[in-house]
């Protein structure tokens, strides 16, 4: 490695920990418990996701890196959860077994108390969700084998809808970003959609029979990589904001300039955790509020 780009590394890796530390320590983070609060957290290049409501706690999946599989999971999840006071989990989603998504979801299942592992099974010779899959057993967490249609109703104001795949459906390994879970997440009349991975034909598939334009947020699929970029897809939606999980200075091109450029054209916010650290939606009385650890203010205010 070149001086230049090791220093390059260094600097990303201490933005990283900054980010992280700024999501425990700053005032008001843990303490907002009412509502309905989604935080992205800056997991780096992955994808990590706590949705809180109503005393329920969802986790969708837990970041994960191919040197380090569980590092960010022990470095920002884990923290943030004890952070928040949470030490149990009602529903652990993996949305496919890349390991940037499921590689920390085992320091998940070894160090916190988790009621449910939610996964599809359509993956073909998935070495790391069979590795996942055992480690639930040993750990006596049931595992739940989802895929369009289901539903999980938390309470009366909230609940995730499984959009795809479809039941059934196979995915070899060079397939497995489109065999990603897609959800959408519900509280009263605020819609989350999150996609994984997910590009191409599949995403016109997963919303088939959706009103896109209900969708407040969008987190977009595949880290906003350049190979998503859809505008018959992105036509149908009328978000508040969108969200990119997404590295800071990754080797992928990770978001693509056209999808960028797409959603700045549009006029909505773009929050990305290379940029803001982890972020975070909170609903509550009617409103959404939109915030990020690398700037504490309230960022943006929207009916």
């Amino acid at each position: 490695m070149q001086l230049g780009q090791m220093k390059k590394y260094k600097l990303a890796a201490l933005l990283l920990l900054l980010s992280a530390l700024l999501v425990l320590l700053l005032p008001g983070w843990a303490a907002r418990r009412e509502g309905f609060q989604l935080t992205l957290l800056d997991v780096g290049q992955g994808d990590a996701l706590l949705v809180s409501a109503d005393g329920y706690n969802v986790l969708i999946d837990g970041g994960g890196r191919p040197t380090d599989i569980t590092g960010m999971a022990e470095r920002v999840v884990i923290p943030y959860l004890k952070a928040q006071g949470i030490g149990r989990l009602d529903v652990v989603f993996n949305t496919h077994p890349d390991t940037d998504h499921i590689g920390g979801l085992f320091a998940v299942l070894d160090e916190m108390r988790v009621d449910y592992l939610a996964v599809f099974r359509g993956y073909l010779a998935s070495e790391r969700q069979e590795q996942l899959l055992a480690l639930a057993e040993a750990r006596g967490v049931p595992v739940l084998a989802v895929a369009a249609g289901e539903v999980f109703q938390f309470s009366d104001n909230f609940r995730i809808e499984v959009l795809g795949p479809l039941s059934g459906a196979e995915f070899n390994p060079e397939q497995v970003n489109n065999g990603s879970l897609v959800l959408r997440i519900s509280y009263q009349d605020f819609d989350v959609l999150t996609c994984g991975d997910l590009v191409g034909e599949q995403l016109h598939m997963a919303v088939a029979g959706l009103d896109c334009s209900e969708i407040e947020v969008l987190q977009l699929p595949h880290h906003g990589s350049r190979y998503s970029y859809d505008e018959s897809w992105y036509a149908g939606f009328a978000p508040q904001a969108v969200f990119i999980s997404v590295g800071r200075d990754n080797s992928f091109g990770h978001p693509g300039a056209a999808v960028v450029k797409y959603w700045q054209r549009r006029g909505v916010p773009i929050w990305r955790t290379d940029l803001h650290g982890s972020c975070r939606i909170s609903y509550r009385n009617g409103q959404a509020y939109f915030e990020s650890a690398l700037d504490d203010s309230r960022l943006l205010e929207a009916d």
